[in-house]
């Protein structure tokens, strides 16, 4: 999985292998990200509860700055963080899947 931000040049790319990846039937939406995110905009971009966002937050794992009472977040922090799950998920998966393949509960098709 690739993330944001893409230059003009690799953005036309970027979106067809979105389409290619999800099909015709998917509808998709184009918009700006600006570069300090809302709790619950962090929460759409990483794929999680904004409670779960208030936690990294409070326990540092993610930094934030006051906006009066409001907590923002750095867009590229969270483009980070979510590239940084995603490379642990992969990580997990392929070890899953090596497992189920070495105690021969796989197969082939």
């Amino acid at each position: 999985m690739t993330f944001g931000p893409f230059s003009a040049e690799e953005a036309p790319a970027a979106l067809a292998g979105l389409l290619d990846r999800f099909g015709p039937a998917t509808a998709v939406t184009v918009g700006v990200v600006p570069p300090l995110l809302t709790i619950a905009q962090a929460a759409d971009v990483l794929g999680c509860s904004r409670r779960h966002v208030a936690r990294l937050v409070d326990t540092g794992a993610l930094a934030a700055d006051f906006h009066g009472l409001h907590r923002r977040v750095s867009r590229a922090d969270v483009l980070e963080l979510a590239k940084q799950q995603a490379e642990v998920v992969t990580t997990v998966l392929d070890g899953l899947s090596d497992l189920t393949r070495r105690e021969g509960l796989y197969d082939p098709f």
